[in-house]
């Protein structure tokens, strides 16, 4: 420790469950790095800070009680613990740092605090056991990628009082449903037709939907974002609307059942793979 700042926990000290001391207030970048011999840890709530990679590669970890004391989830924090199954992010919480969750291929439950406004590209990328996700009114923004990889995920919820967002059976909008952000990967529907309002497809929405196998795309649509059907496997009929100009690089790349594609006049370039 240096002063009240938790600087480095040697791998061979952080084992089973640890406490960290309750003087301890800020807990740098990298502290427990790969303590793949600790099971879960209690935080005391003087801490205010929790660095990037605090936790990066703790396999072992299945258990960690974030206080109402932190305002942050930097950068990388719980980056790799494939054991972690659960997390409650606290009200007093404002932002989720980049790849924050990435890899927790073990977390099945996450409960956003409401006073999070962003949440950052990969915060949940391949959180494979997630299953649902309820975004609070106070998020303002949400990153990319966030939840590529989610492959059991079946509904993204939004608050009725969020102005940025919005969700329709657990699909992922913006507030106008203009754009389809995510179609959860883990949705066991076989067809879909997006709604009249979209006009725009993002990238990776519907990214390792296995369970689709037909699609229909309405008029209303202009564009289809990179990747935005990337394997999925299943995906036998796809209507592409008579307004879309654009399809995006890899927009049906590995889907790997579709047949054949009509595309309309309206369209004036295609992405590379597409």
């Amino acid at each position: 420790m240096k002063g009240d700042v938790l600087v480095n926990m040697r791998p061979s000290y952080a084992i089973g469950e640890v406490s960290i001391p309750k003087n301890v207030t800020s807990i740098d970048a990298y502290a427990f790095m790969a303590c793949t011999s600790m099971t879960s840890i209690t935080i005391p709530n003087r801490v205010t800070n929790i660095g990037q990679s605090a936790f990066v590669s703790c396999y072992g970890l299945t258990s960690v009680t974030i206080p109402d004391s932190v305002t942050r989830i930097a950068k990388e924090t719980f980056y790799g613990c494939t054991n972690l199954t659960n997390i409650i992010i606290p009200d007093s919480v404002t932002s989720i740092g980049d790849s924050a969750f990435y890899y927790c291929t073990s977390l099945t439950n996450v409960t956003i605090g409401n006073s999070v406004t962003s949440i950052g590209d990969y915060a949940f990328e391949r959180c494979e056991s997630l299953t649902n996700v309820a975004i609070p009114n106070s998020v303002t923004s949400i990153g990319d990628w966030v939840f590529s990889g989610c492959i059991s995920l079946k509904s993204i919820e939004v608050s009725d009082n969020n102005k940025n967002y919005s969700s329709v059976d657990g699909v992922l909008f913006n507030k106008d449903k203009s754009e389809l952000i995510t179609y959860p990967a883990g949705k066991p529907n076989e067809t879909y037709e997006i709604p009249d309002s979209v006009t725009g497809i993002g990238y990776y929405a519907f990214e390792d939907c296995t369970s689709l196998t037909s699609v229909t795309i309405p008029d209303s649509v202009t564009s289809i974002g990179g990747s935005a059907f990337f394997n999925c496997t299943s995906l036998a009929s796809v209507t592409i609307g008579n307004s879309v100009t654009s399809i995006y690089s890899s927009a049906f790349e590995n889907c790997t059942s579709l047949t054949s594609v009509t595309i309309p006049d309206s369209v004036t370039s295609i992405g590379e793979d597409a």
